[in-house]
């Protein structure tokens, strides 16, 4: 999708995003689903997953030994943009584009 949208360069971002939420959401989600939906607008492409659950995510505190609990902390250091839908059961970044050719 991002390549025929002419956003090659974001792949990289937007596979590490998406796989850090979605894992969140199938660990830590309540719904019997999980929606990934991806979009882009002129400045910004937008990633959303929608795991159900009422429970706003938050980064664990850092434990080096751990094995997980990174996640949170490596979405927040890509995405230009991180937020929670109201309800919760949202989560959404956005990566600035640079400016395209037209």
């Amino acid at each position: 999708m991002l390549t025929s949208w002419d956003l090659l360069p974001y792949v990289a971002s937007v596979e590490l995003l998406v796989s850090e939420l979605l894992t969140n959401a199938l660990q830590h989600g309540e719904g019997p689903e999980v929606e990934v939906m991806i979009s882009a607008g002129d400045d910004y492409l937008h990633v959303f997953v929608r795991d159900g659950s009422s429970h706003k995510p938050a980064p664990r505190p850092l434990d080096m030994e751990a094995e997980n609990g990174r996640g949170l902390r490596l979405v927040t250091a890509i995405a230009d943009e991180v937020d929670v839908s109201q309800d919760g059961t949202t989560v959404h970044c956005a990566l600035a584009l640079q400016a395209r050719a037209a």
